[in-house]
């Protein structure tokens, strides 16, 4: 084995290094170099048996030796003259001929046991050349040529007759064996190469057969990502329309209690309004992750007060600190000022994290921090809870994994808050670590760039262009009829109701008609008259008939989205100006107001949202009539 090292290692000296990236020139050189190391050694016994053989040697046999003992020096002029490898291989073959049709000239014409070594010259032409037109002209000329030249010595002249015929047996013998030797080496070298290049394109055929696989996996894999989103997203959907409503009704019954006093069905109420809330949480977040992991998630980066965020932050955060007797602190540079990034998505994982904090933290202190480091912003949350070992904190990022089961089972929760929380930093370009001791609390880290990377802004898809101006007067009237049969259903959706002629009227259109009744009845309650429609195609008529005091539009809606209600609403010149709200269940607030509207009313609705709402309407109008 180390002999044929050695020998590979010589080899592979002699080829130049422009022909050895390719595979099969590597081969064609390699082949030219075995040969002329060891077509010489083969052919020795000839020019010596000769020598001693032929009463007079010279100068033919002597002619004949320096050709045969020529092909060593190519081996040099490959080395020297790298790039002139081909002409070098011709020249070669050319040797080669002269060396044939010399000995046999010298040493028996056309019955020379020499002639047999002819056959060497297609086939190592073709081994350093490779099949090319070239070398196939140059090779039937050069055997053509020889072959005419001898025929021609045979026509128009003799053979010289050095040695009888009858006399060279043992040089039969020798040419014959020396040529079987040269051919057995070349054949078993080739061999050699095509069961090496057998063996690759077996591997390639498995590599391809498993790529394949692969693909086929990533393909299935992909339809299932696929299906599991839009599952999610329909299921997310049919989960969040009856959790709005029982959570919007539940607020209803709630205030009508606190009004009357009944003390035992506000705390039942109250239960029922916290599990609603902790269940829309739980599928709000699994449809976060289901969108980051399929690329759908965007970023509306934006100005944001970072002052103003922690205070929103803080108030949001104290109540829950205070349920476990914690107390709350914050801490922030005077500098921290205005950065820019997507303010739902900070707020979300501070809050994430403060949740956290207050829950595994009894009679302790939880410590909000933010920082600004050169381009980058820090905000830390710290508390004095159970702390987190080691261990447990490799797999603390992962959905649906929480430290322990111990901890699941005493704390609760899904394990799906620090994964979103993670994905979302680093969604916009930052990161988020921890560093904890079991029993001694832990510190979250929130580290994120002050000006990311643009993100590519979600298209805004309108398939609404513009509405025509005047509907046909059916329209109108399919319009009051739809709003009369819905009437029948459920009192206060028509703008014609007694006793509220002089109160402003507001539009509210959504597919879902037990969200319509919550929002009649919690905006009548503060003094509006509601006209109610679950046919968005109608809106813009209905719009262009009450002129309300302002729209409440849902985006979410089969056909017909609030997107295109919106972009028909805003075409038109005479709804154009009234102020329209969109109803959802996602944050899309940067896409709404870019679209024209006013802003995001967030479902599921309640009275503090509703009152919100209306002084956001009252405050559009006022600065509608300054102007």
């Amino acid at each position: 084995m180390d002999i044929q090292s050695s020998f590979q290692t010589v080899v592979n000296w002699f080829i130049p290094a422009h022909m050895a990236a390719d595979l099969h020139t590597r081969k064609r050189v390699q082949m030219f170099i075995i040969s002329h190391i060891f077509g010489p050694i083969i052919a020795s016994p000839i020019p010596l048996f000769l020598w001693f053989a032929d009463p007079q040697p010279w100068p033919h046999v002597l002619i004949l030796a320096a050709s045969i003992y020529g092909f060593w020096p190519f081996l040099a002029l490959v080395k020297l003259f790298p790039r002139a490898y081909t002409p070098l291989a011709m020249a070669s073959v050319v040797n080669l001929t002269f060396c044939v049709m010399w000995g046999t000239y010298n040493y028996g014409g056309a019955s020379s046991p020499f002639l047999v070594w002819l056959v060497l010259v297609p086939l190592l032409a073709f081994m350093y050349l490779g099949s090319t037109w070239t070398a196939r002209v140059f090779v039937i000329s050069l055997i053509t040529g020889g072959l005419a030249a001898l025929y021609g010595l045979y026509l128009f002249g003799e053979f010289p007759e050095n040695i009888p015929v009858s006399d060279m047996v043992v040089a039969g013998l020798l040419s014959a064996l020396g040529a079987n030797i040269y051919v057995f080496m070349m054949a078993a070298y080739y061999s050699n190469v095509v069961d090496s290049q057998s063996e690759l394109i077996k591997e390639i055929d498995r590599h391809q057969f498993t790529l394949k696989a692969l693909t086929s996996a990533k393909d299935e894999a992909e339809r299932a990502n696929g299906a599991k989103s839009e599952f999610l997203a329909k299921m997310s959907h049919e989960l969040r329309t009856p959790l709005n409503a029982v959570l919007g009704y539940s607020e209803i019954l709630l205030e009508d209690a606190e009004l009357d006093g009944r003390g035992e069905q506000i705390a039942d109420l109250q239960k029922i309004s916290a599990a609603g809330k902790h269940l829309l949480a739980m599928v709000n977040d699994i449809l976060d992750i289901s969108k980051i992991e399929a690329g759908k998630m965007t970023l509306h980066v934006e100005s944001v007060d970072m002052d103003k965020l922690l205070d929103e932050v803080e108030a949001t955060a104290r109540p829950l600190a205070a349920k476990n007797t914690n107390s709350l602190v914050v801490n922030r540079d005077a500098d921290i000022g205005v950065v820019r990034l997507d303010a739902t998505k900070l707020r979300q994982t501070i809050f994430n994290l403060l949740s956290n904090a207050t829950k595994f933290t009894q009679n302790g202190t939880i410590t909000l921090s933010a920082r600004r480091d050169g381009q980058w912003i820090e905000v830390s949350v710290k508390d004095t809870g159970i702390g987190i070992s080691k261990e447990q904190q490799r797999a603390l990022f992962s959905n649906f994994t929480q430290a322990s089961s111990k901890i699941a089972a005493v704390y609760g929760g899904t394990g799906l808050g620090l994964s979103l929380s993670q994905n979302l930093c680093r969604l916009m370009g930052g990161d988020i670590s921890v560093d904890s001791d079991l029993g001694k609390g832990s510190r979250f880290i929130i580290r994120l760039p002050v000006q990311p990377e643009p993100a590519k802004a979600e298209p805004i898809l309108l398939n609404v262009v513009r509405r025509r101006a005047h509907e046909d007067d059916a329209m109108l009237e399919e319009s009051e009829a739809d709003a009369s049969q819905r009437k029948a259903g459920y009192a206060g959706m028509s703008g014609h109701v007694p006793g509220h002629d002089k109160q402003e009227r507001l539009l509210v259109v959504d597919d879902d008609r037990n969200f319509l009744e919550l929002a009649e009845r919690l905006f009548s309650k503060e003094n509006y008259t509601p006209i109610c429609t679950d046919a968005p195609q109608s809106a813009l008529q209905i719009a262009r008939t009450v002129k309300p005091a302002a729209i409440f539009l849902d985006i979410l809606m089969p056909g017909f989205d609030g997107w295109d209600v919106l972009a028909a609403l805003k075409a038109d010149p005479i709804t154009a100006g009234i102020p329209v709200f969109m109803i959802s269940i996602l944050t899309e607030r940067s896409k709404a107001l870019a679209a024209g509207a006013d802003g995001v009313v967030m479902k599921p609705l309640d009275a503090s949202k509703v009152k919100a709402a209306l002084a956001a309407v009252r405050a559009t109008r006022g600065r509608a009539k300054a102007v």
